[in-house]
């Protein structure tokens, strides 16, 4: 890990610790959602591929 890459992770935890409860949970939901739609696309490839095999 870079110096940057440090001083990056410091400054979004600091953005963070600023938020409310809200904010944060909001975040939560939208890169929880973010995260389950790239799953989804990912089983949707791979039924793909195990069922028209």
């Amino acid at each position: 890990m870079t110096k940057e890459e440090l001083n990056q992770m410091c400054r979004e935890y600091q953005a963070v610790l600023s938020m409310s409860e809200t904010e944060v949970f909001a975040m939560y939901e939208e890169s929880k959602a973010e995260c389950v739609a790239s799953f989804e696309a990912e089983i949707d490839f791979w039924e793909k591929i195990m069922y028209n095999y």
